[in-house]
């Protein structure tokens, strides 16, 4: 299947802020499930840019703008073609079994496990892990607080908290699992998913959707162990810290 997409980032900052140094993910990850066919971006005031990879072999976009300014904008466009979301890659499974900060064994967690009747198989597990969150957690657009334990005290959260907590229970049961940023079909901000290592493979689960992605267009940018992994943006700045951030990403179907 072939879509294009294009997506905005705009960072604005409450008062002018400078020496301004980036770091951007907007490029679309490419493997045996994606192939970026074409893609152009454009920065505001025409500031130029390199592009590198991180050791999880994303795509980076950096730079750097000295003047005093109040908005940072970037956009997006281009075509990709994406295959059925099952591949396998060099990368050491091993490195996504240990919890982190993000994916916590908290006693919350171990509590909310323990409550669980799991299936046998490593397949079975994952898609009744995430059919259980999608059916068990309403999904809102700002968290309460952040944490694994305040999600699963109020049985609500963003896409990142379902991801998170569903990564932790697959680890917990021995399989290996990262954390996915990324764009889904229609208009919508940045979202979120999961990747699980079953059967020799990478699967991709949705638990806020309760997906387990097969052919559905979802578009990857990064993963990592965890959401501080693979975040769209990260910076630094001499000013103010208030800011507002806006992502906002389109992915329409190719018929042609």
């Amino acid at each position: 299947m072939k879509v294009n997409f294009s997506y905005d980032f705009t960072l604005t900052f409450d008062e002018p802020v400078r020496n301004h140094h980036f770091c951007l993910r907007m490029v679309p990850y490419t493997n045996a499930i994606q192939t970026l066919l074409d893609w152009k971006l454009s920065l505001n005031d025409g500031i130029p840019y390199y592009q590198t990879r991180d050791g999880f072999e994303n795509h980076l976009v950096f730079g750097y703008l000295g003047k005093p300014h109040r908005a940072l904008k970037a956009t997006i466009e281009g075509e990709i073609e994406l295959s059925p979301y099952v591949y396998h890659d060099k990368e050491p499974v091993e490195l996504y079994l240990p919890y982190s900060t993000l994916t916590p064994w908290c006693e919350d967690v171990r509590e909310f496990s323990r409550s669980l009747k799991l299936p046998v198989t490593d397949f079975r597990k994952a898609h009744f892990l995430t059919q259980l969150l999608y059916e068990q957690f309403r999904p809102i657009e700002e968290p309460k607080a952040k944490g694994l334990e305040t999600f699963l005290l109020y049985k609500e959260g963003i896409s990142q908290d379902f991801s998170h907590l569903l990564i932790a229970l697959l680890r917990s049961n021995g399989i290996p699992a990262r954390f996915v940023n990324g764009f889904i079909d229609g208009v919508n901000k940045t979202h979120t998913w999961v990747e699980a290592f079953m059967d020799g493979d990478w699967r991709g689960l949705d638990p806020q959707s309760g997906i387990f992605i097969h052919d559905e267009p979802y578009i990857k940018i990064a993963h990592g162990r965890d959401f501080s992994e693979c975040q769209i943006h990260r910076g630094s700045y001499i000013g103010k810290r208030q800011h507002i951030l806006e992502i906002m990403g389109r992915i329409e179907r190719n018929e042609q």
